[in-house]
This record gives C-alpha cells, structure tokens and sequence, in this order.
C-alpha cells in the first residue's frame, strides 16, 4: 500500500510538472498548426483563383466572342436595338474583392486553451503548481517508504481512532434507540 501510494503520488508531482512545462510549447505549437491550416486554405483559395484567371485569360486570347462582350461591359456600350433596364446598385452583380491578408478560421479553440494559456502565461500558477509538485516529491521520499511502514500503520491506526472515538460522541448507541 505503501508503495503504491508513493508511486502514484510521484506520478502526480511527475504531471505537475510536465504541466508547467509542456503548456507554453502545447499552446505555440495549437497557434502554429491553425496558422498552417489557415495558410492552406487561402493556398488552395488562391490556386483556385489562379485556375479560373487563366480560364478567363485563355478565352480572352481564343474566343472572340467573350472578348466582345466584356469590352462591352467593361464600356458599357449598348447594341443596337438592345434596351437596358436601371438595377439598384445593390442588386447589381459584383466580383467579391479578394483581401490577400484576411485570415481564415479554421479550427475553433479546443476546451483546454484557456487552461493552457494560463499555465503559460500566470506565474503565480506556475510557481505554485512546481512548489506543489516538489512538495509532494519531498513528502513521498520522506514518509513513504517501506522502513517508514510501522511508524505509518501506526499513524494511520491512531488517526482512525481518534475520528471514530471522535464520531462514537454523536451515535445513538442500540439500547438509547430502543429507549426512543
């Protein structure tokens, strides 16, 4: 029993530990990875861009009749005989104008964010968490040890007499009970 509770009390000082460290490396590497991610996107964004600009630009080179008619939209000339109709520029149909800055979200913050930015970032968390852990450390090597086992049995089983010395004051004891 002995060594089993050392043993698990040196795993939790072993995770405090690793908290304090691990957590602003954890946190940089969630920012890097949703930066990639957001650079994928406006990649594969901008080489569909590309794709559809070299369409447009193929059928301006080969195909006469395209290249009229975006001359005459981009001139705003009228056919013979063809009658325009005024559309409020709201209604009107516009290319979205492509910001090359603009991030996109790509993945939404993880539920442990929050905690790990306040273990990289709070000192007094920080310090309090490695005090914790060195604490437990020196506590386990202290008491927890097997020549430390008589002297522990005997704690324990006076710590567990005084409480039930300490509870058997509120009880009713079965002869009180009959008497109610």
């Amino acid at each position: 029993m002995i060594s089993l509770t050392f043993w698990l009390l040196l795993f939790l000082a072993a995770s405090l530990f690793a908290a304090v460290v691990l957590s602003p490396r954890y946190l940089a590497y969630l920012e890097l990875r949703n930066e990639y991610l957001s650079n994928q996107v406006q990649l594969v964004t901008l080489e569909n861009q590309v794709e559809y600009l070299k369409q447009i630009a193929h059928s301006l080179e080969h195909d006469p009749e395209f290249r009229s008619e975006v001359a005459r939209v981009d001139f705003d000339a009228v056919r013979p005989g063809e009658e325009r109709i005024a559309v409020d520029p709201d209604l009107a149909l516009d290319l979205p104008q492509w910001n090359p800055r603009q991030r996109i979200p790509v993945t939404s913050r993880a539920w442990y964010v929050p905690m790990l930015s306040v273990l990289s970032e709070n000192h007094k968390v920080r310090s309090s968490l490695l005090l914790t852990a060195g604490v437990i450390v020196l506590l386990s090597f202290t008491f927890l040890h097997e020549s430390q086992s008589h002297q522990l049995e005997h704690v324990t089983r006076s710590t567990k007499d005084f409480v039930s010395l300490f509870l058997s004051r509120y009880r009713i004891s079965e002869s009180e009970a009959d008497e109610d």
